[in-house]
């Protein structure tokens, strides 16, 4: 699943999950690695007890739409579920429910005899843990067969974010809209939909019944349809054949007037398909070459084919107009986000048909790691997460090369954890979870991306093939079960044991090792001081803090250590040469005045420092000869050296000398971190407007060269990291003022507006944000008529980030009040609310206007209650764009009228954290734009005598 999926490469802006967990708990402390050591069956006040377990579902629900006049998209279920007691003595059942009203509630035994419930209070609801409690008269009977009956009634929520049955809409070919219902349920909203068993330990079997308008036509579901009855009122009812075991949450359907298979493959058994509104007819055709040959990748890889998983499971992918995630792995039928779904070369930007790529391989690779088997509990929510995410680019590269993901995977995955991983209370894999909150918030860059990144390193460690038996034996020993880290860890050791692929290592467990990176939170920096004469290399480890304030710890990872030098650039070799698994040790090169690189293509989860000569040397070798450093490498130093800057382990003016080879880099994966480590230190010095335009102007002095290279047209034959490059690269530039890359830009948007000239997507980005935000009012009105006649999700987005670019206050306006309207579907409102803070640093006064004039209005068409916090995060958000006179104006409004309010709290510590963020770039301007000169000094006088000398020849 995608919650964000996530995710995880794009900025906190732009994620779909909670990347930023609110909420900070104990790390549980394992002496011994055993499954013993740690009880299942902790007391948890959110867990249901185990002592009744769920076999079988069979789920009646009546979807009414708006003909039902009185309680208008809303539902009505009737639920059969077969039941066993796993305990003496049960005379209470508790199961979860969040729907309206219960109706009523009756328990048979195998016998067909009713079983007596308690007179006084047969049933009680605890709403706050949703808990629904059956109060029986006596107690069941161990290992015995019961029904349990269950009438219930509920409403539909409106759009996807609060999940369970919600209603969306879409524009036929008509130009009618439409409204569908659909589902989501993961993590803890099947209770929604029925009440049920709703923890990823109780696996049953599930059956449905939806009935529905005879004019809802387009039906899907885990399962196929075994048979359709008609009904009274021009009604049907569609009856699901049964699925396999799983959870709950894996249960789905959707329920549509026009929907419609747009494009399938039916050599594969069940037949793969891409399922959309009709009007998406013909644009389904790239995602069902993903969809084929992914499938056909895992059915090799695990050696257990889809086919054989069950036979009544579809093979369905659902393109959704309206989706809270990027996509969701329901068991045969996967749902995603339209804009990921549609694709089309002339429509789609490369970032997302890259990120597209990566998502089906992700849900796809969940049929096996989080369906087939399934994390025990949210607390291992990496374990579905982790493999998931770690296939979504490893596994698909091997299928679509022309992508380049196995390199992405660091920008992606790799830095993102290491990045966020380096706070003093970031959590551990294996991270406990209770409440709603909790859970939500484990749905995030812990379990997506270190969990990624852990398997990779792992996965280099052991050997791919090791790997790949660990992967097969972990499903095979589990097959349709609940799992943690303790049956995952049993499938590693016995592959390893087998193939001794650890053995050369001596003095290494891979027990300590396993527990350690899945029990233990955040990172080592390993530190590096090499002596030249002798060619001793002193390694000392010690964990990583971004706070230089943060202090020390005890902890120590064990760390595959790799390394690449001048005389030996073996950067392709990523099998450790030496496991450290002390806080110091020596290891031995040849001696040698020569540059030393650890880490090779950074693939181990950990930062590195080097001596200052090491540094000088690498320096040396980046400026003058860098294509001797693999591009992984120069990426990686880049993004270290950030880091290292930030946590004061090296000074701004030493880290601005030695990423000064910038100024000559043309690659995706240096530029990358490179502009989220620079985009860092400009948001320190918003308030500083003339320093941050110094700044700039050195920033785009380093890019003068990148910029030249790529230039502003894309070639048809271009590779597709080029490609993303130029769409990073140009935006960046654009934003800073780069006055070439501003008029070419609004060239191209005139010629569209005014001649109909169509704008290559890979360019699409800032050419539609330049034109905006040098416009007026035409080319707004303009991009806002195009966003209403679009056919496209992705070109939407694309308009809603240049419409919120506008330098007009009263346009930005209308465009913040355009968010509150239905035509901008409730998953993009908070992203759109974001991009009007992105466009224009003047913009955060009039978003501060519109937040005290429409805060009610806010909270409802952002929906304030979905398990994201869309309103916590647009409030939050708004404070880090503000200057002190905003912030006391925000800060006074906040405490004469929400004091009351959900979002109080995070509000005011946003507004505390965007002083101190200004505080920090008032102490330190001078020392940043005086690093920041010293390495563009040389390009800047180079570009000025490029500029004479082209004067002079004029005149020759």
């Amino acid at each position: 699943m995608s919650w964000f999926f996530l995710s995880l490469a794009f900025l906190v802006l732009n994620t779909t999950n909670a990347d930023n967990p609110l909420w900070i708990e104990e790390i549980e402390e394992l002496p011994e690695f055993s499954a013993q050591s740690v009880s299942r069956s902790a007391d948890k006040v959110y867990r249901l007890p185990e002592n009744v377990v769920p076999l079988e579902y069979d789920i009646f629900i009546d979807l009414y739409f708006a003909e039902r006049i009185d309680r208008p998209f809303s539902f009505d279920g009737r639920e059969f579920i077969v039941i066993q007691a796993t305990e003496e003595n049960v005379t209470n059942i508790v199961l979860h429910s969040n729907v309206d009203s219960i109706n009523s509630i009756t328990l048979l035994s195998d016998n067909g005899e009713t079983v007596n419930l308690n007179l006084i209070e047969p049933y009680t609801l605890e709403p706050q843990y949703h808990f629904l409690r059956i109060n029986l008269q006596q107690a069941m009977d161990l290992g015995r067969n019961y029904t349990l009956y269950i009438d219930y009634s509920n409403s539909m929520n409106d759009g996807p974010m609060k999940r369970g049955i919600w209603k969306g809409w879409y524009t036929d070919d008509e130009g009618v809209e439409r409204i569908y219902a659909a589902t989501h349920f993961q993590p803890y909203n099947a209770r929604q939909a029925f009440p049920c068993w709703d923890e990823p330990l109780f696996k049953a079997v599930f059956k449905l019944h939806l009935s529905k308008p005879s004019s809802y036509i387009g039906t899907y579901s885990n399962t196929g349809i075994e048979n359709t009855d008609t009904l009274e009122n021009n009604r049907t009812r569609d009856n699901f054949l049964e699925s396999p075991k799983m959870s709950s949450y894996l249960v789905t359907f959707l329920v549509s007037e026009s929907f419609k298979v747009i494009a399938s493959n039916t050599s594969f058994t069940p037949a793969i398909r891409i399922v959309g509104r009709s009007n998406t007819a013909g644009l389904g055709d790239h995602a069902l070459d993903l969809t084929v040959k992914m499938t056909e990748y895992f059915d090799d890889y695990f050696k257990i084919p889809y086919s054989s998983l069950h036979p009544n499971l579809l093979n369905d992918h659902i393109s959704s107009p309206d989706w809270a995630s990027a996509g969701t792995e329901n068991w045969g039928m996967v749902s995603y986000r339209e804009l990921y779904l549609i694709i089309d070369p002339r429509e789609t930007i490369m970032s997302v048909e890259h990120y597209a790529t990566t998502l089906v391989s992700h849900e796809l690779a969940h049929k096996w790691f989080g369906n087939l088997i399934t994390c025990f509990w949210w607390s291992n929510t990496w374990i579905n997460e982790g493999f998931a995410s770690y296939f979504g680019y490893i596994a698909a590269h091997q299928m679509f090369p022309q992508y380049d993901l196995h390199e992405h995977f660091n920008s992606r995955y790799l830095q993102t954890s290491l990045n966020f991983d380096s706070g003093v209370t970031t959590v551990p894999l294996n991270h406990d979870v209770n409440s709603p909150a909790q859970v939500t918030g484990h749905f995030g860059t812990i379990s997506y991306s270190k969990g990624a990144a852990f398997l990779r390193m792992l996965g280099d460690m052991i050997t791919p093939g090791t790997f790949q038996k660990a992967c097969q034996y972990f499903l095979l020993n589990n097959p349709y079960e609940a799992t943690d880290q303790y049956d995952l860890y049993d499938a590693f050791a016995k592959a390893i044991d087998e193939d001794r692929t650890l053995n050369e290592y001596s003095n290494f467990n891979f027990t300590d090792f396993y527990r350690i990176w899945v029990n233990e939170a955040g990172y080592p920096l390993l530190t590096v001081e090499v002596n030249y004469i002798t060619g001793e290399m002193a390694l000392t480890q010690e964990r990583f803090f971004l706070s230089a304030s943060a202090g020390t710890t005890d902890q120590i990872y064990p760390i595959p250590i790799t390394y690449s030098s001048k005389a030996k650039p073996d950067f392709t070799n990523l099998t450790a040469s030496y496991m450290l698994t002390s806080k110091q040790a020596i290891i031995q090169k040849e001696a040698a005045d020569e540059w030393v690189i650890f880490n090779n293509q950074q693939h181990g989860h950990y930062r590195v420092n080097y001596d200052v000569k090491t540094w000088n040397l690498i320096s040396e070798a980046l400026l003058n000869d860098p294509e001797s450093i693999h591009y992984l490498n120069r990426a990686q130093i880049v993004n270290d050296v950030f880091a290292l800057m930030r946590a004061n382990k090296l000074t701004y003016r030493f880290g601005f000398h030695i990423i000064k080879f910038l100024r000559n880099e043309i690659n995706y994966h240096v530029w990358n971190p490179a502009i989220s480590g620079y985009t860092w230190l400009r948001n320190r010095l918003r308030h500083l407007p003339e320093s941050q335009a110094t700044f700039d102007s050195y920033l785009l002095s380093y890019m003068d060269y990148v910029i030249n290279t790529l230039g502003y047209e894309p070639a048809s034959n271009e590779s597709v990291t080029i490609t993303l490059t130029r769409q990073e690269v140009l935006h960046f530039a654009c934003t800073l003022g780069h006055e070439i890359c501003i008029q070419n830009s609004r060239d191209k948007f005139i010629s569209m507006r005014d001649q109909g000239a169509w704008v290559d997507p890979r360019i699409r980005r800032h050419v539609y944000i330049a034109g905006v935000r040098q416009g007026g009012q035409q080319d707004f009105e303009f991009l806002l008529n195009r966003y209403r006649n679009s056919n496209f999700a992705n070109d939407q987005l694309e308009i809603l980030r240049a419409l919120g670019a506008t330098r007009d206050p009263q346009l930005l306006t209308r465009y913040l009040e355009f968010t509150l309207d239905k035509a901008v579907r409730s998953h993009d409102k908070a992203t759109s609310f974001n991009y009007a803070l992105l466009g224009n640093p003047e913009n955060a006064h009039t978003v501060l206007q519109f937040v005290k004039n429409n805060i009610n209005a806010i909270r409802v068409a952002y929906v304030e209650e979905a398990p994201p916090n869309p309103v916590h995060t647009a409030l939050s958000n708004l404070a880090a764009y503000l200057d002190e006179a905003g912030l006391v104006e925000y800060q006074e409004w906040l405490r004469s009228t929400q004091t009351n309010t959900a979002q109080f709290n995070s509000a005011i510590s946003a507004i505390s954290s965007a002083r101190n963020n200004m505080a920090w770039g008032t102490a330190n301007v001078d020392m940043i734009l005086n690093a920041a000169r010293d390495g563009a000094t040389n390009v800047m006088m180079s570009t000025l005598l490029i500029s004479i000398m082209a004067v002079i020849a004029v005149f020759l």
